[in-house]
């Protein structure tokens, strides 16, 4: 993002008498000259992604930031008892991932998705009890963050190829024969009552599970709604003498849901960058990056301007306008830029510590010439 503007603003560049009716008086608008802005590029830390409502998955590469890749980890439920009698017969079992139709990179790249059974007790993170500690908005408080990771059974119990269509509803990807059946014949015993009693089913019997990518592709990163996925059970039930087809949904838990995120900034402008440092845009080419996914942000800061104030303290404000305008070219049609920047004041670690007063702007798009697309901060409080 190219960052060009602190403006005190007024409509003419020379000193203009305020009017006649404070006659007498000295009181002036004055034009102030755009304050220099210096600009840096940094990665934070780790940061929470439990809970976000949407499920990352995929792996993209842009040519200025690298490769990023998102894999979720969540928590299955079984919706409700699932105990199907000894004459039922078991037909077959999918995974359901239905769209939240938001999408970056190439989807005209085939994926290969894999799903594995989580072989440990998904443990929420929970914030230290301990006062003093500054911690960013982002990472403060209990939940699952961007490197929190879990074991898991390596080889996949489900796997699909797919190409990604944003604007449909949903992806499914059939689930081996042997561990579907597996999972109706031990439904149909329910001898340790894993299928009737919840805590059993997750706390025992079905961790969870990790669902993620082949590394070998590079295409793009879908988003998918949890409230909605689901592993289905497809099988057969007497209704009176006619077997008919049914199912059974075992649903996700939201709350014990995250995504994994991972990033290479090789052979990048950014390559290196460390966590909680900066890179000044005089290395990037005069550019500064905000990728919220990866936890990476511009930092601001202004030189001159607590000086200004101390040596003119006659002056009275009446407007501060922060303009920040997207690098042209950067954002076609398939690949958009923020709907909305946040700013955040941070100390000199670059932990972000607060928001700022007026500190959101949304896009306003210049659809007649599509030179002055910016975002407006109004910071006069």
């Amino acid at each position: 993002m190219v960052f060009v503007a602190f403006t005190w603003s007024c409509e003419d560049p020379n000193t203009l008498s305020v009017g006649k009716a404070f006659s007498g008086n000295n009181l002036q608008t004055i034009l102030i000259d755009t304050f220099s802005v210096v600009t840096s590029t940094v990665q934070l830390d780790t940061f929470l992604t439990s809970n976000t409502g949407t499920v990352l998955l995929g792996r993209y590469q842009d040519d200025k930031l690298g490769v990023v890749s998102a894999s979720s980890y969540f928590q299955v439920s079984y919706g409700g008892s699932f105990l199907p009698d000894y004459s039922s017969v078991y037909d077959s079992m999918v995974l359901v991932l239905p769209y939240n139709h938001t999408v970056t990179g190439d989807t005209t790249k085939q994926v290969k998705i894999n799903a594995y059974q989580v072989t440990e007790q998904m443990m929420i993170r929970k914030q230290p009890a301990v006062s003093g500690i500054r911690l960013s908005p982002f990472s403060a408080g209990n939940g699952f963050f961007s490197s929190s990771s879990f074991r898991y059974n390596p080889t996949p119990f489900a796997s699909g190829t797919v190409t990604f269509f944003p604007h449909t509803d949903t992806v499914s990807i059939r689930v081996s024969d042997k561990f579907g059946a597996n999972w109706f014949r031990l439904a149909q015993q329910d001898s340790a009552h894993m299928f009737s009693i919840e805590t059993n089913f997750v706390n025992t019997f079905f961790f969870g599970m990790y669902l993620n990518v082949d590394p070998s592709t590079v295409g793009s990163v879908a988003g998918f709604d949890p409230q909605k996925l689901k592993l289905r059970i497809y099988y057969k039930k007497y209704y009176g003498n006619y077997l008919r087809q049914t199912f059974h949904d075992f649903k996700i838990g939201s709350y014990y849901q995250f995504n994994n995120i991972q990033f290479d900034r090789s052979g990048t402008a950014l390559a290196s960058l460390q966590t909680s440092k900066g890179i000044t845009s005089y290395q990037t080419g005069n550019i500064s990056y905000v990728q919220p996914g990866t936890g990476l942000v511009t930092r601001l800061a202004f030189p001159s301007l607590k000086t200004f104030f101390a040596n003119n303290p006659r002056l009275i404000l009446n407007a501060a306008n922060l303009i920040v305008y997207p690098e042209p070219g950067t954002f076609p049609k398939n690949l958009l830029p923020p709907s909305q920047l946040l700013l955040y004041t941070t100390d000199m670690t670059n932990i972000p510590l607060s928001s700022v007063a007026g500190g959101a702007a949304a896009i306003n798009y210049d659809y007649v010439y599509g030179i002055n697309t910016r975002y407006t901060f109004q910071l006069f409080s």
